[in-house]
């Protein structure tokens, strides 16, 4: 069963040592699953020609999840384009949380898949 495309778009080091974490903790293999890391001052054209390419291998057929770092940032920024060039949803703010509930639901439709990120990510932020 193929499930929806999921893309970060995250400043370095965070998608990579997000993935890497949620996949050791759940000892899933992911699926039609890939990352592009934004170095500093990466030209945007550059990056958003090597993100599309990076898509043009990807199973699209159940909708794709973009996900970013931080909203307004450049990865962010960079994201929300592609986001909408594709018209698929963005979540931006991705914790551990959220990486482990997207791992753990790769099987749920978009927009399940979607929630359970959302869900996952706000439950994940606590004050003790």
């Amino acid at each position: 069963m193929m499930s929806a495309a999921l893309f970060f778009i995250t400043h370095e080091g965070i998608a990579s040592n997000l993935l890497n974490i949620g996949e050791n903790i759940l000892q899933k293999p992911d699926n039609n699953l890939l990352f592009h890391e934004i170095p500093m001052d990466a030209p945007v054209n550059d990056m958003l020609a090597q993100i599309r390419n990076k898509l043009s291998t990807l199973d699209l057929s159940e909708g794709i999840l973009f996900i970013t770092d931080a909203y307004g940032s450049t990865p962010g920024n960079i994201a929300q384009q592609i986001a909408s060039q594709y018209k698929s949803p963005l979540i931006s703010g991705v914790n551990l949380p959220m990486v482990i509930r997207l791992l753990n639901y790769r099987n749920e439709a978009l927009e399940p898949l979607l929630d359970k990120a959302l869900d996952g990510a706000y439950k994940g932020i606590q004050q003790h």
